[in-house]
């Protein structure tokens, strides 16, 4: 199983793209040390921030900080359909980011394939759907995910 595991997130980040500060668009970070559930907002948080690069200050950390709230938590026990749970977010703009994650992709079948193969893998203990934006023109998701043996995994979508 640790061998598809690790295809599926190396999978994830060549479709979306590995970590970077380009502020739009999507990067996918990968805690480099042990993360707990405890730990996971804070983790997710630090990616946002990197993410957003040098706009984080430019256009002030309130702007950035204000959008940021968990929308959905996965129910222990629940099967697991991150399509299904990116779909349903009741907040409009960061269901619009969300749908684009997918449609907008320059491969969608690719891009849902890849979400469902690390999202609803059951290696994955804990996932959080995390509002992100400058509280303006800029909107998106984080899609953050514990996994007991290798941490945390964050998918950052960001989009004007």
């Amino acid at each position: 199983m640790a061998n598809n595991w690790n295809e599926s997130i190396y999978r994830l980040i060549r479709v979306f793209g590995g970590e970077s500060e380009s502020t739009l668009g999507a990067s996918v970070f990968q805690s480099p040390s042990r993360v707990t559930s405890a730990e996971l907002e804070s983790f997710a948080f630090s990616c946002y921030k990197h993410f957003v690069g040098k706009s984080w200050e430019a256009f002030g950390e309130e702007n950035w900080s204000r959008p940021w709230a968990l929308l959905h938590q996965r129910p222990h026990g629940s099967v697991p359909n991150i399509l299904q749970e990116i779909s349903s977010l009741s907040d409009p703009a960061t269901a619009l980011a969300a749908s684009q994650l997918t449609e907008n992709h320059d491969s969608p079948v690719e891009a849902a394939e890849a979400l469902q193969a690390v999202f609803d893998s059951p290696e994955i203990q804990e996932l959080r759907l995390y509002r992100a934006g400058d509280s303006e023109a800029i909107t998106g998701l984080a899609i953050v995910a514990f996994n007991q043996s290798n941490g945390a995994m964050v998918l950052v979508f960001l989009m004007d």
